[in-house]
């Protein structure tokens, strides 16, 4: 079921099935990972499957944007301090490996880095100890690391802006999200995730995509990837009413004119995968994939001559559907 599923992560398309492969097989283990995608792609939710499908997944997850962090404060947050180590440290803090030990800590954006903290991180990574601003004492810490970024670490490297022995410690398992517009395939299902996710909170039902609003959401390139998706469908629920998603309620910038042919060609083989996939849900019973489908069976009946989906000359029994 989709609604079961992590937002924006579906593993629909075969790229993000063969990523999911790759999460169950190194979760289990303590090697750090490096998650590499445009900003909106999911990094911070397949750092969660990671952690979440780990061998401990009730261990904590401690996540920072190290972007977020000021020059000033990042080896603080990071690392910790102690009393009076800078103006107002009127208390020791325990810093984001110690908040994370036995666990995992997620860095996004671990580009924005400086080489001062990089060095400082390596450490951490080589030696399992941290020190605190303002003190000398060591302090082992055993924490998985998970880094993302949005940026090329190794043209970073080549310019000498990322270490490149921290960016070896770092990549012992890459993973690769492909940008939205690189897996269309998953631009409806996630659109009727997220329009249901909030329909439910605010007390509605699961609004209809008209044809409009379909073609409309595939002719869009999604340069926010899966956050800007989200956020359409989250204002287009909104603004909906309770009723059907019309293109208007989605206010998107693309021209009408791209959805053209090759967009609606593409809605008509999701449209046909559909009809196929609810097919072998229910064996070949055409009045039961008709209501999966939520269309009638005469309707069926003629997607099935439009496409050209092959009848079965005699109805199968339904066993465990």
């Amino acid at each position: 079921m989709v609604d079961d599923c992590q937002p924006g992560f579906l593993a629909i398309d075969p790229e993000m099935r063969r990523l999911r492969d790759a999460l169950e097989t190194v979760a289990p283990t303590p090697l750090p990972v490096l998650i590499l995608g445009e900003t909106g792609t999911g990094k911070e939710v397949v750092a969660e499957w990671i952690a979440g499908m780990s061998r401990h997944p009730r261990e904590r997850f401690v996540k920072v944007n190290c972007a977020s962090l000021s020059e000033s404060l990042v080896e603080s947050e990071l690392f910790g301090h102690e009393r009076g180590a800078f103006t107002g440290a009127v208390a020791p803090r325990e810093g984001l490996f110690e908040a994370a030990h036995e666990g995992t800590l997620f860095l996004d954006e671990v580009g924005e880095l400086s080489p001062r903290t990089q060095a400082k991180l390596l450490r951490t990574l080589e030696y399992g100890e941290i020190v605190r601003v303002g003190s000398t004492r060591p302090r082992r810490v055993d924490v998985r690391v998970i880094a993302a970024t949005h940026r090329d670490l190794e043209q970073m490297v080549r310019d000498g802006d990322f270490r490149q022995d921290l960016y070896f410690r770092l990549n012992a398992v890459t993973l690769r999200i492909p940008p939205l517009r690189a897996r269309t395939t998953e631009v409806l299902p996630l659109a009727e995730l997220f329009a249901a996710r909030l329909a439910r909170r605010l007390g509605r039902p699961a609004p209809r995509l008209a044809p409009e609003a379909t073609a409309a959401l595939l002719a869009h390139t999604w340069p926010g990837n899966i956050r800007e998706l989200r956020h359409v469908i989250d204002r287009a629920v909104v603004m909906s009413k309770g009723g059907p998603i019309v293109a208007d309620h989605l206010m998107l910038e693309a021209p009408r004119e791209k959805a053209d042919a090759g967009i609606k060609g593409d809605l008509r083989t999701f449209e046909r995968d559909r009809i196929v996939a609810a097919l072998d849900r229910t064996r070949q019973n055409q009045t039961r994939a008709a209501e999966l489908l939520g269309v009638s069976r005469r309707t069926l009946t003629n997607k099935l001559n439009a496409y050209g989906i092959a009848r079965p000359r005699k109805k199968v029994a339904l066993e465990g559907c």
